[in-house]
């Protein structure tokens, strides 16, 4: 697969931010409409009405898209605009042909345990101040 031009990252850095900031106000939205329609849901099944009233239904309605579209826009985005990444810096890609990509130094778990002045357990010296 070819690597993304800096334009392609662009757009979807900008799609994946527009898809986010709906999701996040829809889910905004919901926080207002989803009491509500739960509250006429429940005035409807103790039997307190005979049905829903157009503005129980358009509640319950929206509250459900809002919630469930908000939430899956926002996830959706945020993803969209993290997979994207940063393309590699020039500079970065100078140094790897210079020097290459492995490490300078190669990662001693060892190193860690070690302390100055202190033997190493592993060489079987015994420490003389216990």
């Amino acid at each position: 697969m070819p690597e993304p031009t800096e334009q392609q990252r662009a757009r979807r850095r900008r799609t994946g931010g527009w898809m986010l900031a709906v999701g996040v106000v829809a889910l905004f939205v919901s926080t207002f409409t989803v009491p509500e329609a739960i509250h006429d849901l429940a005035r409807v099944s103790a039997g307190q009405e005979t049905g829903l009233s157009t503005r129980g239904v358009v509640v319950t309605v929206v509250g459900a898209a809002t919630l469930l579209g908000g939430g899956a826009l926002a996830i959706l985005g945020f993803n969209w605009r993290r997979s994207v990444g940063e393309g590699p810096h020039p500079e970065d890609l100078l140094l790897d042909e210079q020097f290459g990509d492995a490490p300078v130094r190669p990662y001693d778990p060892d190193e860690l345990r070690r302390r100055p002045g202190r033997p190493d357990p592993e060489d079987g010296q015994r420490d003389d101040r216990s």
